[in-house]
């Protein structure tokens, strides 16, 4: 009987060992099966992810090639614009080349009648077609010219046309003198200072 006591114990004792291995293996199995569908969850987030990624991509191509599309049918459409106005200024520009050879062209004194003034800015004398004591371009005619040239070598004026200080003396000194009735008072003379 003690034989049979203790091979129920150890038989008991196996199954019991038994189970317990089972139920590790079965923990094992369970954890490992766990692992794996984790595994297999992942794989599959990285494969939606990557799915989305290439989504994304390919919808970005496409709106760059939309982009692309757009700026080229733009530079067309202002080439054929710039193409469009060359012509039509070629096209005014010729129009009016025939209408400037069809007028008769107008000559410098008529030109002046019509503003009023010569080409310098001067008014011009009534019914004529330049200012006093110049041509129809302004410039001085050939008597004016040579008052000027004159009165330059007597220095009375400088080059630029304006009085020089010895000169405006004299005048003041001169019109003092005719003031107070002195009418014998002496020409210019340039090399006389006169203060």
């Amino acid at each position: 009987m003690r034989k049979f006591n203790i091979i129920t114990i150890s038989l008991l004792s196996l199954s019991l060992l038994g189970a317990c291995s089972n139920s590790n293996s079965n923990d094992k199995a369970s954890s490992d099966s766990s692992k794996s569908s984790s595994l297999e969850a992942k794989e599959s987030s990285i494969k939606k992810a990557k799915a989305e990624l290439k989504k994304k991509e390919s919808s970005i191509k496409k709106a760059q090639s939309k982009s692309k599309k757009a700026e080229s049918e733009k530079e067309a459409s202002e080439n054929a614009a710039a193409t469009n106005s060359q012509q039509v200024t070629q096209q005014q520009n010729s129009d009016s080349y025939q209408t400037q050879t069809s007028t008769p062209i107008k000559s410098q004194s008529q030109i002046n009648m019509e503003r009023g003034y010569d080409p310098k800015g001067n008014p011009v004398m009534p019914g004529q077609d330049h200012a006093p004591g110049s041509d129809v371009y302004g410039n001085p005619d050939s008597w004016v010219q040579g008052q000027i040239d004159w009165a330059k070598s007597q220095g009375m004026i400088d080059s630029n046309g304006n009085e020089t200080e010895n000169f405006k003396n004299w005048v003041s000194q001169r019109d003092n003198a005719w003031n107070n009735g002195q009418d014998d008072f002496p020409d210019y003379d340039q090399n006389k200072t006169n203060r």
